[in-house]
């Protein structure tokens, strides 16, 4: 395991690689991309939102997935500030997971003005494809991020909308993705964790095809008719930013973490307004720190390396105190849940544990072989 040489990006990241140099490939974008041209930006975008626009039909040129968290809530705004009026679309998870405050902040989109529609999947079928993810991955939300994608682009083509706005483009942001280094955002199943729009293994579960209408992905066929735009809107925004979203989205009326939930000794987060939606992307990421040896505090440090916002000593100060932090009762939440035992979840624990990246202390603690210094 090696770490970039500028932040703490690490070589275990699927998809992730270093130059000559020693980069991870966020970093050395940032050395070798010459200053964005926004002015060329905007008047890309301007010809985008006109393009949708005189295609739109029964009122929306646009359809942003929506969770209701920061980036989803400023990519809303954005929207109707550059003249789109889009449809916000949110897959939701099933009732006893959503959190009070996922719910909250949902509802506050439609206070700000917004047409919303949720998608909700029959909550067993939910379930039995997270067991399945869980123990053949160690990653419970593959199937939901399958879902998230899939359904934004199928309602979509459904009601004719022409365009589809994504946040991020998680190749500049993470290196990791689709290797696209612009606003296209069509080959997003190609993602690592969309495992290509595969649905077998769910089959194999017992769950009929017919369930898993919004885990499947439309095919290119299906998109070819259509013939719409998929972006990643944030692209096109100067300021498109973790923290500037989370100021804008506050200041319109988000909700965020608080006591106990806020505390990242108990979270493994750095930040109150991360996955405010769902507990259990807690319990994801402690899986991730068991697999690859970094979490959410790692990534989220990285990128105030690279803005400038944080040195390299205070990012693994922060990492050492709080990375792959999961409290016991997210655990706990997290078993009751699928339905497994805690027993279950520990060999599980112990299965996806990376034997190159951890060593067994005498005390019987684990510990990373290869801390980032």
């Amino acid at each position: 395991m090696r770490y970039c040489v500028k932040c703490l990006e690490p070589s275990t990241r699927p998809g992730q690689r270093f130059d000559a140099r020693g980069l991870c490939v966020p970093c050395g974008l940032l050395e070798d991309t010459t200053a964005a041209d926004w002015q060329a930006r905007r008047r890309e975008l301007q010809e985008i939102v006109a393009w949708s626009k005189g295609r739109a039909r029964d009122g929306y040129d646009a359809i942003i997935g929506v969770s209701g968290g920061k980036d989803s809530t400023r990519l809303a705004l954005f929207a109707r500030e550059i003249g789109l009026t889009p449809l916000l679309v949110s897959c939701t998870y099933p009732p006893r997971q959503v959190t009070e405050r996922g719910a909250a902040n949902l509802s506050n989109l439609v206070s700000l003005g917004f047409d919303l529609i949720t998608v909700n999947i029959a909550p067993e079928v939910y379930r039995i494809t997270q067991v399945r993810a869980f123990h053949e991955h160690g990653n419970f939300m593959r199937p939901s991020e399958l879902a998230l994608y899939s359904s934004v682009v199928k309602l979509a083509i459904d009601w004719k909308i022409p365009l589809v706005c994504y946040g991020e483009n998680p190749f500049l942001r993470l290196g990791i993705g689709i290797d696209s280094r612009d606003g296209n955002a069509e080959k997003l199943t190609t993602m690592h964790t969309l495992g290509g729009g595969d649905l077998s293994p769910y089959l194999d579960s017992g769950v009929a095809l017919e369930q898993l209408h919004w885990y499947s992905y439309p095919t290119p066929a299906e998109i070819a008719a259509w013939a719409g735009k998929m972006i990643f809107l944030g692209y096109y925004m100067e300021d498109f930013h973790d923290l500037v979203n989370a100021k804008i989205a506050i200041a319109n009326g988000l909700k965020t973490r608080n006591g106990r939930h806020a505390d990242p000794a108990l979270t493994g987060s750095i930040y109150n307004f991360s996955a405010l939606d769902d507990d259990f992307v807690i319990v994801n990421q402690y899986f991730k720190y068991i697999k690859l040896g970094f979490g959410l505090v790692s990534q989220d440090c990285s990128l105030r390396i690279r803005d400038g916002l944080m040195t390299r000593a205070e990012a693994i100060d922060l990492v050492e105190k709080y990375d792959g932090k999961c409290d016991e009762f997210y655990k706990r939440r997290f078993c009751e849940y699928l339905g497994i035992s805690r027993a279950t979840f520990d060999d599980a624990v112990e299965r996806f544990r990376n034997p190159d990246l951890w060593i067994k202390e005498g005390n019987g603690e684990w510990r990373l072989k290869y801390p980032p210094k």
